[in-house]
């Protein structure tokens, strides 16, 4: 039996994303009548082989996705069986990670947008691959026609053609304009959250070295309630080891006495 070429079909993506962690390569390509090099390289760009440890913070990753408030709009606006649903996933997980999880909920709402976009720029793409392969295939049956003698040739068969095929090539051209607005919308979003991040890092570099950029760094609500509850623990574990070393401790030679000495301990 000859093995199938060319690209892998959608179907057959979710196929091997579904079976690669308890099927073989080689298993996979037997079902779906391949060679094994274009589902290894699948799987490779993919990046679909990864450590228990990555799996468990993607998980993690991807509860925290499904508890925002936004989720819901998500699935309904995106559908599971195209993979627009888990493409989303997969792309907000990986652009968490870039940003090390360190995202205000401005920047998730930034982030949230650019893959919208993203998934709007992808639909926009497969309608004008669609409307272009529609546009070839009129093409050739109107050259049919005019291949034809002039007196055989079916003149409102003709003209219907040539109407459908003046409609497919708009569409293309009206797809095209799309994707320009899209991608320049989307390259705003990513200029917008670039630059937002690259003010908050240099106001907290800036908080490193003086004082009036340390005030200003603690206007930021997310950074003021960080440091608010690390000053809180450092009090706690300061309590605790005072109280630590103000209690009476027995030493290795037998003598008992308080390690720390002051007029308040020996009160």
């Amino acid at each position: 039996m000859n093995k199938k070429r060319g690209q892998l079909s959608l179907d057959e993506e979710k196929y091997i994303r579904n079976n690669v962690d308890s099927l073989s390569i080689e298993d996979i390509a037997e079902y779906l009548n391949r060679s094994t090099a274009p589902v290894k390289r699948y799987i490779e760009e993919q990046k679909l082989f990864i450590s228990s440890d990555e799996k468990k913070d993607d998980e993690t990753l991807r509860y925290k996705l499904h508890s925002k408030t936004f989720w819901t709009e998500i699935v309904r606006q995106f559908d599971e069986d195209t993979g627009e649903l888990k493409y989303f996933e997969d792309t907000w997980i990986g652009l968490i990670k870039q940003f090390r999880e360190d995202v205000l909920p401005a920047e998730e709402l930034q982030i949230k947008q650019f893959i919208t976009i993203d998934i709007l720029i992808n639909r926009s793409m497969k309608e004008r691959k669609r409307h272009i392969s529609d546009t070839e295939k009129l093409q050739r049956l109107v050259d049919d026609q005019y291949a034809k003698p002039e007196i055989e040739r079916d003149i409102p068969k003709l003209a219907n053609l040539e109407t459908q095929l003046g409609f497919a090539r708009n569409s293309i051209a009206n797809y095209t304009n799309e994707y320009t607005k899209l991608l320049n919308e989307q390259q705003k979003i990513s200029k917008d959250l670039k630059a937002t991040r690259e003010q908050r890092i240099k106001r907290i570099e800036d908080g490193k070295s003086s004082w009036t950029g340390l005030i200003r760094m603690l206007e930021d609500e997310e950074i003021r309630e960080r440091e608010g509850k690390q000053m809180e623990i450092l009090a706690l574990a300061t309590a605790k080891m005072k109280q630590k070393v103000t209690d009476f401790h027995q030493y290795n030679d037998g003598g008992i006495d308080k390690p720390f000495l002051t007029p308040e301990t020996v009160e």
